[in-house]
């Protein structure tokens, strides 16, 4: 931490800090020359109830951001009263309040466990409403579909697997086209897939990684933003499992199929989203262990490994959904906090 400068006025130390921290500058004000001082990110002056001291000294707790601070003090000090820096303290108790409230549901949803260094336990909390829901529903379609494959008699069964799969089959058989239903404006389906599971261990598997990183992320982003996550996860993870063709770039095995079900490209998704988030703000108060990163890649390399060099009969796996749902999250989380940057 390094002193930037001194301000005589209150007002205009109040105004300064509060500019910096919208410029995501984070400071240290305390009375010069007194015993008294108050540490806050930026608008700590502004909040103080005791006896104002003359004179404020203003401190970079970022050393890094030390020359740009110095750039931002030679413009204030040639105009104190712009406008913007009167302006800037109502988006800094904003960007305050908002940094209080993360802390809040840091502290109520997230607990550390003996692991060396500080982790999330994503199975602390009760489950939020969004995430909560995703799972009833997946559990209940999985039950009442016979987990994808209801009996001629199940015709519940057999209507809600006909209208939850990326496409039709019946119609994909007559067209052989796996757009067929889209193009007659079924864009639900580019989503639906999730809600279906082909066994028990297949829906228990996902319903109990769903519960810890769903429950994570609704907590951590909102259920309004976390609903839209959800959405462009499952376009960016069903798409190109539905459209992608047999045997790409020449490669036998390699193949997309619009036959596909399970939430597990939105999971690799919500983790995709979650690690990059976490490298790129280690001050959000947890990490992704080694071993699920581990456990991610083996997914992957044994998913296409096994359709590339699997023999008939083996298992398959929705392999570019899960591609596909990890890239999306990854690059949503960057998106994320890029713009917060």
């Amino acid at each position: 931490m390094r002193s930037l400068t001194t301000i005589d006025s209150k007002p205009d130390a109040e105004a300064f800090v509060a500019y910096l921290l919208t410029l995501g500058i984070s400071t240290h004000v305390e009375a010069a020359g007194d015993s008294w001082s108050k540490t806050s990110t930026a608008s700590s002056a502004a909040n103080s109830t005791g006896q104002a001291p003359d004179v404020w000294e203003v401190w970079i707790k970022n050393e890094d951001r030390l020359p740009q601070a110095n750039e931002e003090l030679a413009t204030f000090l040639a105009n104190p009263k712009d406008p913007k820096y009167a302006a800037a303290l109502k988006q800094a108790n904003h960007i305050l309040r908002d940094q209080r409230q993360e802390a809040k549901l840091r502290q109520r949803n997230i607990q550390s466990p003996n692991l060396g260094n500080q982790r999330t336990s994503m199975f602390s909390g009760k489950l939020p409403a969004l995430t909560l829901t995703l799972l009833i529903l997946c559990c209940v379609f999985g039950l009442v579909t016979a987990f994808s494959s209801p009996a001629e008699e199940n015709r519940l069964g057999l209507s809600i697997v006909k209208q939850l799969k990326f496409v039709d089959m019946g119609l994909l058989a007559k067209t052989n086209d796996p757009t067929a239903s889209l193009r007659r404006g079924e864009l639900w389906r580019i989503f639906t897939p999730a809600f279906l599971h082909g066994s028990p261990l297949h829906l228990l598997m996902n319903m109990l990684a769903l519960a810890s990183l769903g429950r994570l992320v609704e907590h951590l982003i909102g259920i309004r933003r976390y609903a839209m996550l959800l959405l462009l996860i499952a376009a960016g993870s069903h798409l190109p499992q539905g459209l992608l063709g047999e045997n790409i770039l020449g490669i036998q095995g390699l193949s997309g199929s619009p036959d596909f079900v399970g939430i597990s490209g939105v999971i690799m998704g919500l983790f995709g989203y979650i690690a990059v988030k976490s490298k790129m703000r280690p001050d959000m108060g947890f990490s992704l262990s080694g071993q699920s990163y581990f456990m991610v890649g083996i997914l992957l390399v044994m998913g296409f490994a096994g359709e590339i060099f699997g023999k008939e009969g083996s298992i398959h796996m929705a392999n570019f959904a899960h591609l596909g749902g990890l890239v999306t999250g990854a690059v949503l989380g960057f998106l994320s906090e890029a713009r917060r940057s």
